[in-house]
């Protein structure tokens, strides 16, 4: 198959947009000192602080491995702390510290700034049903 072709698919479309929304995206969360998908564990203790890795990993839908190497960097950086859970101690619960706290609001306006220019020049119709697309791909792809 010719390679050239691939662009011709809504998968090949599908691959590019990906690969632009995630460099764009790394590229503003560098600027913050976050790598991609630490905002994601940062959003998730905002609103839900104190959670287990198992939970981010479950929230996050990642491998509990990757969380725990996230969750190290993150404590390395003073964005998160651990802690020992008060009723288990086998269980570490992971919280903001007041540096990752500060973050949280940035990282969320990226997201909105992203999806901003995500959707431009689409109508609000167009941007639904954009969404509805996206999604029953994904959960083609799901199953």
């Amino acid at each position: 198959m010719d390679l050239d072709l691939v662009g011709h698919f809504v998968g090949g479309q599908l691959v590019r947009a990906e690969k632009a929304h995630e460099r764009m995206a790394g590229e503003q969360l560098k600027q913050m000192g976050l790598y991609l998908g630490q905002e994601m564990i940062l959003l998730a203790l905002q609103k839900e602080d104190g959670m287990t890795q198992s939970q981010l990993a479950a929230r996050n839908n990642v491998d509990l491995s990757t969380i725990t190497k996230v969750v190290q960097r993150m404590e390395r950086t003073g964005l998160v702390s651990r802690r020992a859970d008060l009723e288990d101690a086998r269980i570490s619960r992971v919280y903001l510290t007041q540096r990752g706290y500060s973050l949280c609001e940035p990282s969320w306006q990226m997201w909105l700034d992203l999806e901003k220019q995500l959707t431009q020049g689409l109508t609000e119709a167009e941007r639904v049903l954009l969404y509805r697309l996206l999604a029953t791909v994904a959960q083609n792809l799901e199953q």
